[in-house]
């Protein structure tokens, strides 16, 4: 790598550097093709995370997803539980009336 490729990383990292190193470094057709080809390779890399989901995001999703399904078949087993109980309570005892109703044949 030459002095002319480090001025133009320095510039696109930000780093101090001198302007007429920069000046004679894009003066050359080579340093601006460098130059062209480190911001298209930026820009790349800043699309890259967003489009790509890391291991560590597919694992907390997995995690996620796992433990909604464990969260539904406890209240799923939970809930059945307690309908058996109750259904069993309730079904010893008739309910008591609120009204009686006595009919009578018209024969009388």
């Amino acid at each position: 790598m030459t002095d002319k490729h480090e001025v133009i990383s320095a510039f696109l990292d930000g780093e101090a550097f001198e302007a007429a190193s920069l000046g004679e470094a894009l003066a050359d057709p080579e340093g601006r093709n460098l130059l062209i080809d480190l911001i298209a390779l930026r820009h790349l890399m800043a699309e890259t995370p967003e489009a790509l989901p890391t291991v560590r995001q597919r694992r907390r999703g997995r995690l996620v997803l796992a433990a909604a399904a464990a969260a539904i078949v406890l209240a799923s087993l939970v809930g059945y539980s307690l309908g058996e109980r109750h259904g069993i309570r309730s079904a010893e005892a008739p309910p008591t009336p609120t009204r009686v109703v006595q009919t009578t044949t018209g024969w009388r």
